[in-house]
C-alpha cells in the first residue's frame, strides 16, 4: 500500500516541509492507533526522510502530547530522541555500521547480515520507557540481498510493540517479498516556496533563503544543507551550471563529458548519480518552461539561459532528454556499464535549433 505525498495541508506542527498528506496519514495512525508494523519511506537523497521519520518517532513517544499525532519536545521522551540516547530508539545505518565495526578493513559501503541479525535481535527485547519500540534502518537499498533475506524473517513476525522504519532512496531496489510487507511512504520534492518558507522560519534572510531554494532541486534536506554551508551552495550552483553545459554542448563535447563520467563512476559513483538528479532537474525546468510555468522551476538561476536552449525545443524533443536520463539512472542501478550507459543516454539528446 503506498501513500501519496503531495502538498495538501495537514498537520503544520510536524518540523516537515511539504509532503503534508504523508504527515497526515501517519498522524491519523497514531491518533487511532491503526499503526503498521513496518514502514518503508522512500524519496531521493536530500528529501527530508529522516528528518520525517524522526518527527513520527517523537510524535509515537511522546510523554505529553499537547494533542494527538503531536509531539511537544520539551518531556524527557522527546529530549532523549532529540539528543538520540531513546533507549527505545535504535537506529541502523552505514555509519553506525562503520563505527561498530572501525577495525574491520571493510569498505562499508552495504549494510550487511551481521547488522540486520544485531537489529533483528533487539527486537525481542520489550521497551523500557514507553509503549513503543522503534527501530530505524537507514540506508535501507545498500542492505545485501542475503541481508535482505534475513530482515525478511523479522518482518513477517515482528513482535506487537514493535515499529520498523526503512529509509531508502528508492525502494524499488529491494526485494519485492521486502516492499510487500511494509506500508510505503513516498516523500517526493516540494515546491520552492515551501522551501522558503521553512529557511526563513528557521532564521535564514530571505534573499539567501530565495537563493538556497533556487539550487536546492526541491530537496529540505539538502537546503538545509546548503543554507549551513556556503560551500555547499558554492558546489550545488557548479553542478547546476555544469549540467546545463553539458546539454548546451556539441554532440562530441556530450560525450567526451559521458565518457569521462563513466570511467570515474566507480571512484565516483555518490557524484555521479547527483549530476544525473541534477541533470534530470534541469530537463524538467527546460518542460515547464515550455509549459510557460516559470514560478514551478527547481532551478530558476539558469532560466535565462535554458530559456535560450528550450526555444529551439520541441515537446518531443524535451521528452527525448527526460527520459534519457531516467533510463540512464535506471541502466546504472541495472549495472549496465557506465560508459555505454551514458553515452547512449547524450545520443538521444536533442540539438537546440536556437544554437545552430
Amino acid at each position: 500500500m503506498s501513500i501519496p505525498a503531495n502538498v495538501e495541508p495537514a498537520n503544520p506542527t510536524w518540523p516537515v516541509w511539504g509532503n503534508q498528506s504523508a504527515v497526515a496519514t501517519m498522524c491519523d495512525a497514531i491518533v487511532h492507533d491503526r499503526l503498521r508494523h513496518a514502514y518503508l519511506i522512500g524519496g531521493p537523497a536530500g528529501v527530508g526522510k529522516t528528518a520525517f521519520a524522526m518527527a513520527f518517532v517523537s510524535a509515537l513517544c511522546c510523554d505529553t502530547p499537547p494533542v494527538p499525532g503531536q509531539a511537544c519536545g520539551s518531556c524527557l521522551s522527546c529530549r532523549k530522541i532529540a539528543r538520540g540516547v531513546h533507549p527505545d530508539v535504535q537506529t541502523f545505518s552505514l555509519a553506525s555500521q562503520a563505527a561498530a565495526s572501525e577495525k574491520s578493513g571493510s569498505k562499508n559501503t552495504t549494510l550487511t547480515i551481521e547488522t540486520v541479525r544485531e537489529l533483528s535481535s533487539g527486537t525481542a527485547l520489550r521497551p523500557t520507557e514507553g509503549r513503543w519500540k522503534v527501530i530505524l534502518i537507514e540506508d535501507t537499498e545498500s542492505l545485501q540481498e542475503i541481508a535482505q533475506e534475513a530482515l525478511l524473517k523479522t518482518l513477517e513476525e515482528p513482535p506487537r510493540f514493535v515499529v520498523l522504519l526503512l529509509l531508502c532512496d528508492d525502494p524499488e531496489l529491494l526485494l519485492p517479498t521486502i516492499r510487500s510487507r511494509c506500508q510505503i511512504v513516498d516523500l517526493r520534492r516540494v515546491p520552492r516556496a515551501a522551501i522558503v518558507d521553512g529557511l526563513v522560519a528557521r532564521g535564514v534572510n530571505p534573499a539567501r533563503a530565495e537563493e538556497v531554494a533556487s539550487v536546492s532541486g526541491g530537496l529540505p534536506g539538502l537546503a538545509n544543507e546548503i543554507a549551513d554551508n556556503s560551500k555547499v551552495l558554492a558546489r550545488q550552483q557548479e553542478s547546476v551550471k555544469q549540467a546545463l553545459d553539458w546539454i548546451e554542448g556539441s554532440g562530441y563535447d556530450r560525450l567526451v563529458t559521458a565518457v569521462r563520467l563513466g570511467d570515474s563512476f566507480t571512484k565516483k559513483r555518490p557524484d555521479v548519480y547527483h549530476g544525473l538528479e541534477t541533470l534530470l532537474g534541469v530537463w524538467r525546468d527546460a518542460l515547464l518552461m515550455h509549459a510557460t510555468q516559470l514560478t514551478h522551476m527547481t532551478y530558476r538561476g539558469i532560466a535565462e539561459r535554458l530559456y535560450a536552449l528550450a526555444a529551439g525545443w520541441t515537446l518531443v524533443d524535451i521528452h527525448a532528454g527526460i527520459c534519457s536520463v531516467q533510463q540512464c539512472l535506471a541502466d546504472l542501478e541495472a549495472n549496465v556499464r557506465p560508459r555505454l550507459a551514458l553515452e547512449s543516454m547524450v545520443l538521444q539528446w536533442p540539438i537546440s535549433r536556437s544554437t545552430q
